[in-house]
């Protein structure tokens, strides 16, 4: 692609995760474009978006004037630093190619402002999906690889169940965020490691992962707890189909996340469906005749336009804090169920109690 005239935009970009990354580059000039990317393992995203800008700079067989685009705050400090005391391959690599060309660095604030989203950004630049298959193609290597162990072990059963899943790009990378994410709930409760675990195993880790894990440790929304039943639903389908599980206890156990997942995402669209507009800010203190700050009360009640909180985990039941009714909007009243217990904060003036803030909860 021999440019001698006319301005070069070289995007740049570079993912990683666990170790394994890919990375894309796209060189635009007028009408023309051309696309390169790669993997790698052992690195980092920074060591990722350098290499995408290495190679989109190789690429030029002539002087060019360049305009390089990266969303990488790391290599824009070493940049403006002049001392890269990391990736020396890459940066012996790159001095000669920027003395070779005319080039400019482009911020992803002094591009697009600093109001901007990034990742709006990110989205939009024309080699984003490029660095996404390649970081696919890549962790489908590394999955590829973990399914060809003959141990019967969870970590195994678990590749082979993804292996078959990735030509479908999403549903690969939706169910291994799933895993991923159950890996790390098995090393944080679980007493034996996910790499030694049996499949059958898994049955009895996947109560603290839906109950404690998601809702708590990863503040999953709606979306994505309705997201991990299902995946989990198709693994445990799975192991059963494969021997490594008995279906009865999958489909206790399914019986089980199906009701939790429910409640939980129930209780989580509950607590965001408050918004300013049904808040009120803290009031003077001289107007305060009672509060509440940061506490768990359960829903007592629950009428068309109002909630009542009371204190039940207080020594004496009959001496805890009763807060309301509180008045709410009908859709969020239409959302509440009695029992749930919610972390809030809420304040008392002229008799009338109001929220202050809701912040989670827990069925």
């Amino acid at each position: 692609m021999g440019l001698a005239s006319g301005e070069v935009v070289l995007h740049a970009a570079g993912r990683c995760e666990d170790g394994y990354g890919g990375w894309a580059a796209v060189l635009t000039h007028g009408s023309h474009q051309r696309e390169l990317s790669g993997s790698g393992n052992g690195v980092t995203s920074h060591r990722m978006a350098l290499t995408a800008v290495v190679e989109g700079l190789t690429a030029l067989t002539r002087p060019s004037r360049v305009r390089i685009c990266v969303a990488d705050e790391t290599l824009h400090e070493k940049r403006a630093q002049r001392r890269p005391p990391d990736e020396p391959d890459l940066w012996q690599r790159l001095r000669p190619l920027l003395a070779r060309h005319h080039v400019v660095w482009v911020d992803v604030d002094d591009e697009y402002g600093e109001d901007d989203d990034q990742d709006e950004w990110a989205a939009e630049t024309p080699c984003d999906l490029a660095a996404e298959l390649a970081f696919h193609q890549h962790r489908g290597e590394e999955v590829r690889a973990g399914a060809q162990g003959e141990e019967n072990t969870l970590a195994v059963a678990v590749s082979r169940f993804l292996a078959e899943r990735w030509d479908d790009m999403h549903a690969f990378e939706a169910a291994d965020d799933v895993i991923s994410t159950l890996h790390f709930s098995i090393g944080w409760y679980g007493d034996t490691p996910f790499s030694e675990m049996a499949p059958a195993g898994i049955v009895d880790e996947l109560g603290p992962f839906f109950s404690s894990t998601l809702p708590h440790k990863q503040h999953a929304s709606p979306h994505e707890l309705r997201t991990a039943k299902r995946v989990v639903t198709d693994l445990l389908n799975w192991l059963v189909a494969n021997g490594h599980v008995d279906a009865d206890a999958a489909r206790d156990r399914l019986e089980d996340i199906d009701i939790t997942v429910d409640e939980r995402a129930s209780l989580k669209e509950f607590v965001d469906a408050f918004g300013g507009d049904d808040l009120v800010p803290w009031p003077d203190r001289s107007r305060v005749e009672d509060r509440v700050d940061c506490q768990y009360l359960t829903i007592a009640e629950v009428a068309d336009r109002s909630l009542t909180f009371k204190d039940y985990d207080s020594y004496d039941e009959d001496d805890g804090p009763v807060v309301g009714p509180v008045p709410v909007r009908p859709e969020i009243a239409a959302r509440a169920r009695t029992g749930w217990r919610i972390l809030l904060s809420a304040v008392k003036v002229r008799g009338q109690w109001r929220l202050v803030e809701v912040v989670s909860g827990d069925p």
